[in-house]
Order: C-alpha cells, then sequence, then structure tokens
C-alpha cells in the first residue's frame, strides 16, 4: 500500500513501486518474480547458515564471554562474530563440535588434564592453569553442550589457582551426547583461544 507525504508517494500501487532518495523521487516495476536459486550449492549454503545460526543460540552463554573482545573489536555482537568464525564447521555430515570456536584471545590456555561425567549428571574437570603471579586471578570457564536438547550451560568459573571444576547437567540432558569446551578469561576481559575438551 503507497502513503502519501508532503505531496510524495512511497510504497506499491498496482505493479508500480514508488521511493524516494536523497529528495527526488523514483518510480520503478514490480518484478515478476524474485531469484531464488534452489541449486544445491545454495541450499547446502542455506542449511550450513541455519545450522551454525541455531548453534549461536545454543551456545551464547559461553560465547557472549569469550568472544566479547573480538566482537567488540570488530564492532560487531557475539553472535554475529560467533556466526562469522564458525561458518565453515558445518559439512556433509553435520557440524564439527571439535573445531567450534567459543572464545578467542590471548591469554593463557587452562590445558585441561581430566574431564569425566558421572551416570549421575556430574561433571568434573581438572586443569593444569600455568599458574604465574600475573595470571593468578584469572579464571576458567567450562561450558557444556547439549545439541539434542539445543541447550548450553555455562559452569560458574574459578580461578587459575583452583585447578578444578564440577558442574551438573540437566536431568533431559542425560543420554545425549555432550560437547566440552573451556577457555580462560584474564584482565579487562580478554579470554583465550577456545579449548575443546570433547565429547562425553
Amino acid at each position: 500500500m503507497a502513503k502519501e507525504k508532503r505531496g510524495n508517494i512511497s510504497g506499491k500501487v498496482g505493479d508500480v513501486i514508488h521511493s524516494s532518495w536523497n529528495g527526488r523521487a523514483y518510480i520503478r516495476k514490480k518484478p515478476k518474480s524474485v531469484a531464488n536459486p534452489r541449486t544445491e550449492a545454495q541450499q547446502s549454503h542455506r542449511m550450513a547458515f541455519a545450522a551454525i545460526a541455531a548453534l549461536s543460540n545454543t551456545m551464547k552463554e559461553g560465547h557472549k564471554i569469550g568472544l566479547h573482545t573480538l566482537a567488540q573489536k570488530e564492532k560487531l555482537d557475539t553472535s554475529s562474530m560467533f556466526k562469522h568464525i564458525n561458518k565453515n564447521c558445518y559439512g556433509p555430515d553435520g557440524i564439527d563440535y571439535a573445531h567450534v570456536i567459543i572464545s578467542s584471545g590471548t591469554v593463557t590456555p587452562a590445558n585441561v588434564t581430566n574431564a569425566e561425567v558421572d551416570a549421575q549428571g556430574g561433571i568434573h574437570v581438572t586443569f593444569d592453569g600455568h599458574v604465574t603471579h600475573a595470571n593468578k586471578d584469572d579464571e576458567f570457564y567450562l561450558f557444556v553442550c547439549c545439541p539434542d536438547q539445543r541447550e548450553g550451560l555455562c559452569a560458574a568459573p574459578v580461578t587459575r589457582t583452583v585447578g578444578e571444576v564440577c558442574a551438573t547437567i540437566e536431568a533431559n540432558w542425560t543420554g545425549h551426547p555432550l560437547h566440552l569446551y573451556a577457555f580462560m578469561k584474564g584482565k579487562n576481559g580478554r579470554t583465550s583461544n577456545t579449548e575443546y575438551v570433547g565429547q562425553f
């Protein structure tokens, strides 16, 4: 539907579209059809984008911390940053969880030494944080992703000096594959690169 404002028309009248730009009026004919190629490559690209967008939502609790500094530098929100840097993590077999990035930076990584998930849904992770006077207050973050339920959990952070963290998964995650990720957060919000702990 077209609208009139100060003698100018904007919008659609029949098969004609009225618009203005820089104070000048323009008229164009509405196209009979819009190009929407459904080639195999295009469909594959759309599937990949949809899968990574859904994963971004699932992992939001992790990447809003781990990608915050990088996203600010690139003037993006963390969801857009996540989708951009993980766009190649989708292939013929689905998402390559081992290469998903939820954190990026120069802080010394945690180096996980052991991770266990027990039958009751308890997760226990130990790490060697390479503690120095400068980084002893860095925080260790553990992120658990349950793709089947499209949910994620970011465990409460602990400092490097603690060397271990425990968490409990949601009851409805039991029996489903879990992917564990770890990263460190240092001073001024700087973070380490993502460490993929593994699938459990």
